[in-house]
């Protein structure tokens, strides 16, 4: 049993100094995108979408968010959104896009760099301007900035609400903010599942 969870300790290490040096990392998380294996009381072993198994672990405060299906038409001039976005040309083109429910909106405000790909960042604030319908066109607002996008109405768009862990069944897509400590084990700050296949935008 000892050598078991030795076994078991070093397994988890070596998936997070793995993960250390390839996933993108902003304030000290890191994020995981993959599906869900197994989950076991607070342990969650998470299938990577670009390959190998990654274990994290959760605690009374890791936040748990729902990822559903949504359109961009379902964005109304009093919501609250993120944006991911990629450059193309002289502009940026728009990958992703997340809608928030009430009880969420304020989630990653502002800009920052992303790891969904080159160049990409991600932009939540509220909406300032709604015109048009395909395609639509936001101005959002976040602090001083109002930054301005086209979302072609076919963007994949996920509405994000509060989660519980029974969501977290094998198969379902999870993006999860995590930490690694001090022993080199990650930590949950929050994991947003998918619902009905859904893959979070995030």
């Amino acid at each position: 049993m000892f050598r078991t969870a030795i076994g078991t300790a070093l397994a988890a290490l070596a998936a997070a100094l793995a993960l250390s040096g390839s996933a993108g990392a902003v304030n000290g998380l890191s994020r995981i995108r993959g599906t869900v294996e197994m989950r076991t009381d607070d342990t969650l072993v998470v299938r990577r979408y670009d390959g190998g198994t990654v274990t994290a672990y959760m605690n009374p405060k890791t936040r748990l968010l729902i990822a559903s299906p949504s359109r961009v038409r379902d964005i109304k001039p009093e919501s609250y959104i993120s944006v991911i976005s990629e450059p193309q040309g002289e502009g940026r083109a728009v990958r992703e896009i997340a809608l928030y429910s009430p009880s969420e909106r304020g989630f990653e405000a502002g800009s920052q760099p992303w790891d969904t790909g080159p160049g990409a960042t991600l932009t939540g604030g509220w909406i300032a301007d709604r015109t048009g319908t395909d395609p639509v066109h936001v101005r959002l607002r976040h602090g001083d900035e109002t930054p301005s996008f086209t979302l072609p109405r076919g963007t994949p768009t996920t509405q994000i609400g509060p989660g519980e862990r029974a969501l977290l069944v094998p198969g379902a897509n999870v993006v999860i903010f995590a930490r690694t400590d001090g022993q080199g084990l990650l930590n949950a700050d929050t994991i947003a599942v998918g619902r009905l296949g859904v893959r979070p935008a995030l």
